[in-house]
């Protein structure tokens, strides 16, 4: 596990490119970027397009797909975090419930033996 130090954050930006993800998709990126660079090219130099082309307008088409992406990827998070935080509730329930429990059958409970085997059994309840 990767031990991470919030106030030592900006030595992870100098240390982003020996990052694992990074490194395997650098080739994938430059070959992107060079792909579009070449198609950028050709349509500037080879392609006259008429004023009235809807590929003129691209800049607003990339500029609201990104905008339409990013709401995308926050109401996914949003959801993600909801889920997260539930079943976080959920098994804060099950450990006080499983507490409460063992408290009252201590108290209930008058013969060692019987106990002993709450003792195992309730903390088991990982399991199932």
């Amino acid at each position: 596990m990767i031990s991470y130090n919030p106030k030592d954050w900006i030595t992870f930006i100098f240390r982003f490119h020996k990052a694992d993800t990074f490194r395997q998709l650098i080739p994938m990126m430059i070959f992107i970027g060079l792909y579009s660079a070449g198609i950028a090219y050709l349509e500037i130099e080879y392609w006259v397009l008429p004023e009235d082309s809807h590929v003129k307008n691209i800049s607003i088409m990339h500029g609201m797909l990104g905008f339409v992406i990013s709401l995308l990827l926050v109401f996914r998070t949003n959801t993600a975090y909801d889920r997260w935080w539930e079943g976080r509730k959920i098994w804060g329930s099950l450990v006080n419930n499983s507490r409460n429990l063992a408290l009252k059958l201590s108290a209930i409970l008058t013969e060692e033996s019987d106990r002993a085997f709450f003792r195992k059994l309730i903390p088991s309840f990982l399991v199932f």
